[in-house]
């Protein structure tokens, strides 16, 4: 076995496809549009103590897991999920249903996204030959709203255009990395999606080593074999500037109308905290929940007037409701805790780091600290460290000036870490008016 293949990630768990972990089985979500009700939030609640840990991940595809599952509690469990309509009646089709599409789709009076996401996930369910696509395959629908899906990478993209022909199409990367395919109106995206995602395996399977990724295949046949299966043209891709994670915490406006967002650390969250943010839904809101892949909950149709006691209400709760929050500045992998390959207690460690790693990058995530080289869980942070036992290498420093470092304990990297903020401040005020 290559050493590729012994650090290839853990599959894509499903509630039928559980995915086995050091904390029990691991049991995720894929919540239609990210759209959940109070009342189905706290069934959840109940669902995670009565049948796993208490304990819940929101993941970087805006997906809710539920963690510490026991075996014998399973049959139970997914009774429990089919009664609230929330997963498929088998994994294959449960597992192909990949679709991210953008938190706020539909609260600005344009459908298009929203329809368009809910179309494609009933086409890629009735098309039992894409049943086929790898686990990670995705596809990615961003309305171009306040909180963009921009530099959120996807195999198969379509991002909001403002035109006659609403959509970009993209293959293979985030908005400024996709190959671009041309324009496309909302209605047309399932069909687009599915002649890609066909093109896409008729390519692989005349490989040897067929690739997981739509990357991965345009690397080894170019973009015009790819556009050509599926009927289009690799055409000049749209202007995009500089795209960056937003960070959806505390009050946001959208328009005429007000949200409010709160996170947890590492997007882990309670049993207690999601019965929390139900309640919260119900007293400010209308009783509906958006999911994020920013490991954020948002309260949509919120009054303005309420955002302190909106902030003071999550905040007593445990969850993050500052944007200026230093964990914001954080991203880790469960470690040694969840996983059997993890070696370090990342968590803890990225915790006693967030400091100099906000030092780093004012806004977003600055610092993915994982607990082996396989990186899970890694958001847009322009820094890396990977765990050796309690030693951490560090990769990407370059890009902050400073110095890429191996083998350092907790106390060195801190101070590495602050010698790197201090050297990055200077550049940071020139280019974005930060002091």
């Amino acid at each position: 076995m290559t050493s590729e293949a012994l650090l290839r990630k853990g599959w894509c768990p499903g509630a039928r496809r559980p995915m086995p972990a050091k904390d029990g089985l691991l049991i995720r979500l894929r919540i239609s549009g990210g759209r959940v009700m109070s009342a189905t939030l706290r069934a959840l609640a109940k669902a995670g103590r009565d049948h796993g840990n208490g304990l819940f991940d929101l993941t970087t595809r805006g997906n809710l897991q539920i963690r510490g599952v026991h075996e014998r509690s399973q049959p139970a469990l997914l009774e429990t999920l089919d009664g609230l309509g929330l997963i498929d009646e088998d994994a294959a089709k449960e597992a192909v249903r990949n679709v991210l599409v953008s938190p706020l789709a539909g609260l600005d009076g344009r459908s298009e996204a929203r329809e368009a996401a809910k179309a494609l996930e009933a086409t890629l369910g009735a098309d039992k030959d894409l049943y086929g696509l790898p686990g990670k395959f995705g596809f990615l629908i961003d309305d171009g709203s306040a909180l963009s899906l921009g530099a959120i990478p996807a195999d198969i993209r379509f991002d909001w255009n403002a035109g006659t022909q609403s959509f970009a199409i993209g293959i293979g990367g985030n908005a400024k990395e996709a190959v671009h395919l041309g324009y496309c109106g909302g209605g047309d995206i399932p069909s687009i999606a599915l002649r890609l995602a066909r093109g896409f395996l008729r390519l692989q399977s005349l490989m040897e080593e067929p690739p997981r990724r739509m990357a991965g295949l345009l690397a080894h046949c170019g973009a015009k074999a790819i556009a050509e299966m599926a009927g289009l043209r690799v055409t000049a891709p749209p202007r995009v500037g500089a795209i960056e994670d937003p960070c959806p915490i505390g009050l946001m406006r959208f328009h005429d109308k007000y949200g409010f967002g709160a996170g947890a650390a590492f997007g882990l969250f309670d049993a207690t905290m999601l019965d929390a943010a139900a309640r919260a839904a119900e007293e400010f809101g209308t009783g509906e929940i958006r999911l994020t892949p920013w490991r954020a909950l948002i309260l949509p149709h919120v009054p303005e007037e309420q955002a302190d006691a909106m902030r003071s209400y999550f905040a007593a709760h445990g969850f993050i409701a500052d944007p200026a929050d230093a964990r914001l500045a954080v991203t880790a992998c469960g470690g040694n805790a969840t996983c059997a390959q993890g070696t370090t207690d990342t968590r803890a460690d990225a915790m006693a780091l967030m400091g100099p790693a906000r030092g780093l990058r004012p806004i977003g995530a600055a610092l993915h600290v994982s607990g082996c080289v396989k990186g899970c869980g890694r958001q847009a942070a322009p820094l890396t460290l990977i765990a050796h036992d309690g030693l951490y290498d560090l990769v990407g420093a370059r890009d902050v000036g400073a110095a890429d470092a191996r083998r350092l304990g907790l106390a060195a990297m801190r101070d590495t870490l602050q010698a790197a903020a201090r050297n990055t401040r200077p550049r940071r005020a020139l280019g974005s008016g930060q002091p």
